[in-house]
């Protein structure tokens, strides 16, 4: 495991699903996180995601493609 001082954000992802004391369990709790998360932000409005940084319509759409790709993946 590298030091998360130097992970890219990718890094860090792949090491939380590869290197838990939980095992693969860890997969299906990021994987929920997701799916929970996705669904909080795809049901908002999205001025009401708007941020100094990021755009709510652009946030939502995040959420709205993670939404399609785990539906793709899990009913595949």
């Amino acid at each position: 495991m590298k030091q998360s001082q130097s992970q890219t954000n990718v890094e860090f992802v792949v090491d939380l699903m590869e290197f838990s004391a939980h095992g693969a369990l860890i997969q299906a709790f990021v994987l929920q996180a997701l799916t929970y998360y996705a669904q909080k932000v795809a049901a908002a409005e999205p001025e009401a995601l708007d941020t100094g940084m990021v755009s709510g319509h652009a946030w939502r759409g995040c959420a709205l493609e993670i939404q399609r790709k785990l539906k793709q993946r899990l009913d595949s």
